[in-house]
């Protein structure tokens, strides 16, 4: 939860602060001490999420308990240099009246950081290696660089409460519709420009945008297991395999055509019909 562009436009993260018209709310929005007010609930969030557990206190937790108004306000005098160090309570009821408002606005800002450049490069990276190097040696690297990537990332842990913030504030769908995009948007062109290079093709009904989801969703329910399973076997860290990349190679082996022009139904249906009967003797 490191990477943050300092000059992004807020305006359309910061969507509880208003004033008068559009342009005065753009101008509080991306305001110095708005953003101060942002970043210090971002630090809070990354030690409550990047926190593992100890074993010294087993009592259940409210999520989010380390995050209130009072916490966030001093935190501001921990912030980077560029930004203001103190924070008050008037200012940050000028922005938000209700501490809820506030939390919608911070998970917003959270999921927008979480668009981080590391799925565009990892995605470039790979490109040049799977067109002509050893493909299934160059799928486990990738694959366990990005299962590393999401399984020590507390911003990745955060996102699941987000999802269940989402169910109060529907405002909330949209950031996490863009983050995933953002992240399908990085691999698709990768899949496309690797089937070209070698010259194959998907099985009729598949797209490289669908290898793209279900390759996503295989790495955030990876993840998942990860940071709810301490004894998981998820990836290995001398041999530099991972469980995605064994199933990034499954999906692939199976989506692929061929030859046949069958379809992922046909070739199921097909291996699992029965042998015939041997005619008796």
């Amino acid at each position: 939860m490191s990477y943050r562009n300092l000059d992004d436009d807020l305006t359309d993260v910061v969507l509880n602060v208003h004033r008068r018209n559009a342009q005065a709310t753009r101008r509080l929005a991306n305001h110095p001490l708005t953003r101060a007010y942002l970043e210090a609930g971002f630090r809070i969030l990354e030690r409550e999420f990047g926190t593992h557990p100890t074993g010294d206190d087993d009592r259940l937790r409210r999520p989010l308990a380390t995050l209130t108004r009072e916490t966030v306000i001093a935190e501001v005098a921990n912030g980077p240099e560029p930004l203001p160090r103190q924070g008050t309570v008037g200012s940050f009821r000028d922005r938000w009246a209700y501490f809820p408002d506030y939390v919608s606005d911070l998970t917003r800002y959270v999921l927008r950081a979480q668009r981080m450049p590391w799925d565009a490069v990892l995605a470039e990276q790979a490109g040049t290696a799977l067109a002509d190097g050893e493909f299934s040696s160059v799928v486990h690297e990738v694959a366990f660089r990005r299962t590393m990537l999401s399984t020590h990332s507390t911003s990745m842990r955060f996102r699941y409460s987000a999802v269940a913030l989402a169910m109060r504030d529907r405002r909330l769908y949209e950031s996490l519709s863009s983050l995933y995009e953002h992240v399908i948007e990085a691999w698709e062109p990768l899949i496309v420009s690797v089937l070209s290079s070698r010259g194959l093709s998907l099985r009729p009904g598949l797209t490289p945008r669908d290898l793209a989801m279900m390759l996503t969703a295989l790495n955030e329910g990876l993840a998942l297991r990860v940071a709810s399973d301490p004894n998981h076997h998820v990836f290995d860290e001398s041999s530099r395999r991972s469980t995605l990349g064994t199933a990034a190679l499954a999906l692939f082996a199976g989506a692929v055509d061929t030859g046949d022009g069958a379809s992922i139904e046909d070739v199921v249906d097909e291996l699992t019909r029965e042998p015939p009967h041997p005619e008796p003797a």
